[in-house]
């Protein structure tokens, strides 16, 4: 009788361990089976059309930098562990392909974070789908940062950041670098695409040579589409200056080769590109014995003066894409994902409010790294919000051929 009782004991033993190993060891393990959990973020730039290689390139350096970030156990949010995966979308320099693919981020995807565009129509047409969604966008790039009278960043526009410094705060610096370097340099002219669309940019940028103590005495205009810059390069040089700018001039290689064009059509002087030109294709198309007093905003990790990140950056380019030449904008892009991967940690949520609120209080000096160097967020006084990140520049300066970047200055924004 007692050996039939411990019989049907151990049986009960036995059921008991079945049904709550499940319950308990099963949850473990299946804990321990899912892993770190996905973090999507979608991007919304020109792959296609005229402007396709910036969203190549950027869309390169976003994926790097969260491979980079995911090889280091992906980003710690509180208690939890995310691995980024990027979704990207063709705006196709549209915005209604903008609203399109924003649509798709926002209530297809269900991402929490939307990066564009390079264009400021589309930029707007990617924030009248993110913010009624309360999905934080990420401005890849933005024509006027200043509120007045454009859409921008600002109290009215919510969830809405800017992770780069704008051209526009370089100004100062590299005039007063041009004064200082050249001082027979009296006598200044302006390029830029569009101008219309640039027209705060143009004045602040003609109102600060001028404080510096150049005369502009004319600017010109190109188009978007233009291939052939002669023309572009004979209505320069028909204002007899001393010196050029191009305040923007189109995609990376469109500068190169407006520089070219100025150059075969004689003018010897310095050359400033405020525009979106890497370094390194400047000697390429323009060639080495046409590649000099030539002075840009944008880095170069080639040269000695790079940090060590931008570095890394090229680098893993090298890796990843051995049979491709590096061309430095994936650098910003790796950027904005670095900086905003800190925003999400510090806040220690994937919310958007809860980003934006860790970001804006990372106002002060080397609260973010960034690949150039030490930034913070800034712009509270001039914007009504601190959401521009600030961060070193380069003024970097081609002669010969050769690639240095002279200097590092960190603009301010108040």
């Amino acid at each position: 009788m007692y050996g039939k009782k411990l019989w049907v004991g151990c049986i009960s033993l036995l059921l008991l361990a079945f049904v709550v190993m499940p319950l308990v060891g099963g949850s473990y393990y299946a804990k321990e089976a899912a892993g770190p959990k996905i973090l999507k973020i979608g991007t919304v730039s020109p792959i296609s059309g005229p402007l396709g290689i910036i969203g190549l390139l950027w869309g390169r350096g976003f994926d790097m930098a969260a491979d980079w970030l995911n090889a280091q156990g992906g980003l710690k949010v509180g208690g939890d562990r995310y691995q980024i995966k990027f979704i990207h979308e063709d705006s196709k320099a549209s915005p209604e392909a903008a609203t399109a693919a924003t649509n798709k981020l926002v209530y297809q995807d269900k991402v929490n974070f939307v990066i564009g565009d390079v264009l400021n129509p589309c930029s707007e047409a990617i924030y009248s789908v993110t913010k009624p969604a309360g999905v934080m966008h990420v401005l890849l790039y933005t024509m006027d940062p200043y509120r007045e009278d454009q859409w921008g960043l600002g109290p009215d526009n919510p969830l809405l950041v800017l992770l780069m410094p704008m051209i526009n705060l370089s100004y100062d610096s590299f005039f007063k670098y041009l004064h200082k370097t050249y001082p027979n340099v009296k006598n200044l002219v302006y390029g830029v695409t569009t101008a219309g669309t640039f027209t705060r940019m143009v004045k602040e940028a003609v109102d600060t040579a001028e404080a510096t103590g150049f005369k502009v005495v004319g600017g010109e205009t190109l188009d978007w589409s233009w291939t052939d810059w002669n023309p572009f390069a004979t209505s320069l040089l028909k204002h007899k200056p001393d010196a050029i700018f191009i305040i923007h001039g189109g995609g990376p290689d469109a500068v190169a080769y407006e520089i070219k064009a100025i150059r075969e059509q004689g003018f010897k002087g310095p050359i400033i590109s405020f525009g979106s030109a890497s370094p390194l294709l400047i000697p390429t198309i323009v060639g080495a014995k046409n590649s000099y007093d030539i002075i840009c905003n944008q880095a170069y990790a080639g040269a000695p003066e790079a940090t060590e990140m931008m570095k890394k950056v090229k680098a893993t380019w090298e890796a990843k894409y051995p049979k491709e030449s590096w061309i430095d904008d994936p650098l910003m892009a790796w950027d904005e994902v670095w900086a905003l991967a800190q925003g999400i940690e510090k806040a220690k949520s994937i919310e958007p409010e809860a980003v934006m609120k860790a970001l804006e209080g990372m106002s002060k000096p080397g609260s973010l790294k960034t690949t150039f160097g030490p930034g913070s967020m800034g712009g509270l006084k001039t914007l009504g919000v601190n959401r521009m990140l600030l961060r070193p520049f380069p003024i970097t300066v081609i002669k010969g051929g050769e690639i240095r970047m002279v200097k590092w200055v960190t603009p301010s924004l108040p």
